[in-house]
């Protein structure tokens, strides 16, 4: 593979849960809403539209120097904090840029119905549907297998894993009912032998579902909601389908991971807080990190490194 292609590196442009916070506060963590970038093969995946999704916007822009943009945007749910930055998206506006959309059926409507609203009006003065972008939208039931062939833009999708060949992007999907009320999407993609999962808004009460364990499987990175410490779950936040670093670090252990992010940071945490769970985690399960904005992951290098704070 050319140096191009060869690449599978995660980047987080958003790691907090439920509403944005910035501020002297979260200053080293961050304050902005789920959004994951991961360069992959020839591939640009997002991961979430939360406020992050906002610089990364002006970031890929600035990247692409006014060539041709092909983004893919993977949605987990329909919760606000997971898309409240799509419409301040600058990508959305430019007529280079191609976005394929792919998320779940949230209360029996499509991925297109979900977005398309939130940039309509009375809601927003600018109509999606008459941005110069052009948009591909799939909904997707949680059975899927998304391809990208070396080199190729377009998705192949199918319920049935077709072989992987040298350079390709594999994506699989399963959807989760431990997130009230329409549960969410979790991610797994495959490049190169390696693997990246994203599994943000989970709660595993009792036990962790098996299907999911069988899905994290081997990864060597996952990302799992850790929003709660353990005393504030069990007070206040049970059931309000967020874990805590003890749910994500059993699903580290039970599931033989390489590597655990703690993301999804609950909003009233300080920085200094979100490092005592860090520590706390490391306890429990040592390779473990706390996502911050600026965090990169570089899978073929086995190791993550820190990105400027």
């Amino acid at each position: 593979m050319t140096d191009e292609t060869s690449r599978f590196r995660a980047r987080f442009w958003g790691v907090r849960g439920s509403y944005p916070t910035p501020g002297p506060r979260t200053v080293r963590y961050g304050g902005n809403t789920s959004c994951v970038e991961v360069e992959v093969g020839s591939q640009t995946i997002i991961l979430d539209a939360g406020s992050g999704i906002i610089r990364l916007g002006h970031d890929l822009l600035r990247r692409s120097a006014d060539g041709p943009l092909h983004i893919s945007l993977f949605i987990t749910h329909g919760h606000s904090d997971h898309l409240i930055g799509l419409p301040f998206f600058n990508p959305l506006y430019e007529p280079q840029t191609h976005i394929d959309f792919f998320g779940p059926r949230m209360d029996n409507r499509p991925i297109e119905q979900l977005v398309t609203p939130l940039m309509s009006q009375p809601y927003f003065p600018v109509d999606m549907r008459k941005l110069p972008s052009r948009r591909s939208f799939y909904t997707l039931d949680g059975h899927e297998h998304i391809l990208w062939r070396k080199g190729e833009s377009e998705p192949i999708i199918a319920r049935i894993a077709q072989q992987p060949q040298e350079g390709d992007v594999h994506l699989m999907v399963t959807l989760t009912n431990s997130h009230p009320l329409n549960g969410a999407a979790i991610y797994r993609i495959e490049y190169a032998g390696h693997s990246l999962v994203y599994a943000t808004d989970v709660e595993w009460k009792d036990q962790c579902e098996p299907a999911f364990l069988a899905f994290v499987h081997n990864a060597d990175v996952v990302i799992h909601d850790a929003q709660y410490t353990t005393s504030d779950y069990e007070q206040t936040r049970q059931g309000f389908g967020h874990s805590t670093i003890e749910m994500a670090t059993g699903v580290a252990a039970a599931a033989q991971i390489g590597h655990l992010i703690l993301f999804h940071h609950e909003p009233t945490y300080d920085d200094d807080k979100l490092d005592a769970m860090q520590a706390g985690a490391r306890s429990q399960f040592p390779r473990t990190s706390s996502a911050y904005e600026g965090m990169e992951i570089d899978l073929l290098m086995d190791a993550p490194t820190r990105g400027k704070q």
